[in-house]
């Protein structure tokens, strides 16, 4: 478990981005310039340590107990090691009691935007069901799994994860004050939606393989000799892989988009140690693998938007990475 973005945003908002500490209330967010986004210097406290070893840590609190808004402060770098260092004078009670006093202090001299703030934290909210659904700490893993060995399988738990993103995402109600974050969110779940729908089509679940739904080998469902049928199949196999792997592609580059504008408007930190989003796809001739990073040439909206999946059949081969071209209307209409 870590701090979600959710509670990260009500800590900053309600202690007015300041040290919690009595003597100090340092400002602890630097304003962006002409060339950078703003810098958070300020640190997220734990009250009860994160570990039973830490400073406090011998409590009843379970681990995703001790990340709760109600378990933290916010200090300023030295004030955090200063806590840290002498546990028996900061104690738990000490440090409650320092929360409410800097809250109260808050309340009485600081103007705060109320509604930014539960704007703020509605979308953190939204952010936070979408990175634990789509599993983007693990999104390489259960990603590539889609890219590799020309057969696309993906793991049933991440599979039906992903079907209630597409209704979390389809069901929301968007404040409006983030209209690029909210485009960004609603142009992720109509790939999704597609994603979902052509997996779909030929997903079977293999005994020996029950933690996996897997793309069926339609080819092999003859069981006569016809050479003419069975290149017939296999014609369409491929072309459905091919279209799963492209779509999954296009997911990809929507995650990342969605996580620049996540940076751009909610907090500037989202992903920054852990970087973009990746694919691995193979093995080829060669019998190596590429890892792909895939984004959109832009963060122009117009440049972003998934145009439908017909007409993405017919210009997914102007991406940097695709695996198929073209539209198979026999494909197509047995789609819907």
């Amino acid at each position: 478990m870590s701090i979600s973005l959710k509670t990260h945003k009500m800590l900053w908002g309600s202690f007015g981005n300041r040290c919690a500490f009595p003597s100090c209330k340092k400002i602890l967010i630097e304003g962006q310039t002409d060339t950078d986004q703003e810098s958070l210097i300020g640190e997220e406290s734990h009250i009860v340590a994160k570990q039973l070893k830490g400073p406090r840590g011998k409590s009843s609190l379970t681990s995703s107990q001790r990340d709760n808004y109600e378990n933290l402060l916010l200090l300023c770098k030295n004030h955090h090691k200063i806590i840290d260092d002498q546990p028996n004078k900061y104690t738990v009670e000490f440090l409650l009691h320092m929360k409410k006093e800097h809250l109260e202090w808050v309340n009485k001299n600081l103007t705060v935007d109320k509604n930014k703030q539960q704007d703020d934290e509605i979308y953190s909210a939204f952010i936070d069901e979408w990175a634990k659904l789509a599993n983007i700490n693990n999104w390489s893993s259960w990603a590539s799994d889609i890219l590799q060995n020309g057969l696309p399988k993906i793991k049933i738990r991440q599979y039906k994860n992903l079907e209630k993103l597409n209704k979390f995402i389809f069901s929301r109600v968007w404040p409006g004050r983030y209209p690029e974050l909210k485009f960004a969110f609603v142009n992720f779940e109509n790939i999704l939606s597609d994603f979902i729908n052509v997996f779909s089509k030929y997903k079977i679940k293999i005994a020996y393989k029950d933690l996996y739904y897997w793309t069926e080998k339609i080819y092999e469902r003859l069981n006569r000799w016809d050479p003419e049928a069975h290149s017939r199949l296999l014609q369409k196999f491929n072309y459905h892989v091919a279209l799963v792997q492209d779509l999954l592609c296009e997911l990809t580059r929507a995650g990342n988009f969605l996580c620049d504008q996540i940076r751009k408007d909610i907090s500037p930190s989202f992903r920054i140690k852990e970087g973009v989003l990746l694919v691995i796809s193979g093995p080829y001739m060669d019998l190596k693998y590429k890892t792909h990073r895939l984004m959109y040439i832009s963060n122009n909206i117009s440049d972003c938007i998934y145009p439908g999946l017909r007409e993405f059949m017919e210009v997914r081969n102007k991406r940097n990475i695709f695996f198929g071209d073209g539209v198979r209307e026999d494909y197509f209409h047995h789609l819907f």
